[in-house]
Order: structure tokens, then C-alpha cells, then sequence
């Protein structure tokens, strides 16, 4: 279920309905109702007393954190990936952005999502900090949601493309300084497409906005 929240198949707002989700995944209510349960710890669901569960929306507040939060975590994979990554990882690495590529131009965002899932699970295996790599994963629903508001235009699909080569590039010259900062600046190019989509959304001040690239 936060698979399918994370690709968007369970839309922000979204009401859940107990029987079909019995139906879809094969298991009891009591089954469902505990994955509601642990989904809205985490923050992905809204329980409310007979209203039911919903998809939680992702506020420009959280998702403003999100971006800083991920930009810290994601800087440090880099930095790690580049002088702890071994070359047969640096190159398999490498041969995950092409499909990314391809997807992007083909214009299919469930493709490069799924191509971007094995894509950043090279750069955390190759970074091997079970810490950071546990931090990341707990927080990939709520980076899948973003990263798919910053794909749903043109500009913010082609603009992956130099960034993410950027940080390939890094990686493969075992440059841990310009990993780092070319993950960071991967992080700052999506939020500057992303959160001003969201600020409209919620009325948010456009001075937030440029909290990302200071």
C-alpha cells in the first residue's frame, strides 16, 4: 500500500475504502485497519473518526523540510558513494541513468520514477551507511510524492537530466566535494520547480521558496 501511494496510484486525498482494499491485497479488515494504522504513523494516511482513511496531502510546509532534510542526506551518499563505492558499483551506477534518461524523453513518469528508485539505490549501497541508508528509505513515499510533482512538467523532467550527470560524473572521479555538492544542487533544482507548484496550492509565501537556495 505505501508502494502504491508513493507511485501515485493513491492519489493526496484519496479516501481509502476498507472492502477494496481487502479485495486488492488479499487480506481481512483487521489486516487492512493495521496497515492504516502503521501508514498513518508515518504520515502517509489522515484516519479520520467515521470518515475513514484518506491519503494524507503533503503540505508546502513538509514538503519545504522534506527538501532540506533530503538535500543533507542525499549531499552525504554522495560524498560517501564517491571514495567508499567500488568501480564495478561506480559503473553499474553509471548504466542506471540512461533509462532515466529514456524515460524522461519518452515522457513516462512511472518509468522514471521506477528507473530513479535503482538509480538512488546505487548511490545508497555504494555510500554503505546502513544509518543513512535506513534515514532515506524512511522517508522515500514522501520523496516519491515530491519528485512526481517536479516531473508532471517538461521543465522539471529535463532539468533531472544535468544534475543527476553531474553527480555521475562526481562519482566515477571519486571527487567526494563535488558529490556532495552536486547532489545538494540535484535537490535545489527540484525544489525550485516543486515547491513553487505547492506555494500556489496553499497559499504560501513565495519568500519561502528561496529558503531552498540559500
Amino acid at each position: 500500500m505505501r508502494r502504491d501511494i508513493a507511485s501515485g496510484e493513491y492519489a493526496p486525498g484519496m479516501k481509502l475504502i476498507e472492502r477494496e482494499l481487502t479485495q486488492r491485497y488479499g487480506v481481512g479488515r483487521t489486516g487492512i485497519r493495521d496497515a492504516l494504522r502503521h501508514l498513518a504513523a508515518e504520515g502517509h494516511v489522515e484516519l479520520t473518526e467515521n470518515r475513514g482513511a484518506r491519503v494524507s496531502e503533503l503540505s508546502f510546509a513538509e514538503a519545504l523540510d522534506m527538501f532540506q532534510v533530503r538535500g543533507v542526506l542525499e549531499g552525504l551518499a554522495g560524498e560517501l558513494f564517491a571514495v567508499r563505492g567500488t568501480a564495478t558499483e561506480k559503473i553499474e551506477f553509471a548504466e542506471s541513468l540512461p533509462p532515466i534518461i529514456e524515460a524522461i524523453h519518452r515522457g513516462d513518469v512511472a518509468e522514471v520514477l521506477a528507473a530513479s528508485d535503482i538509480y538512488y539505490a546505487h548511490l545508497l549501497r555504494g555510500a554503505r551507511n546502513a544509518e543513512l541508508r535506513e534515514s532515506v528509505e524512511r522517508l522515500h513515499t514522501r520523496i516519491t510524492q515530491l519528485r512526481r510533482i517536479s516531473l508532471s512538467t517538461a521543465e522539471g523532467s529535463e532539468q533531472m537530466i544535468p544534475t543527476l550527470q553531474r553527480i555521475v560524473n562526481a562519482v566515477l572521479s571519486g571527487d567526494s566535494n563535488e558529490a556532495r555538492e552536486a547532489c545538494i544542487a540535484h535537490v535545489k533544482r527540484s525544489a525550485s520547480v516543486t515547491l513553487p507548484a505547492l506555494a500556489k496550492q496553499h497559499g504560501s509565501s513565495v519568500a519561502d521558496v528561496t529558503t531552498m537556495q540559500s
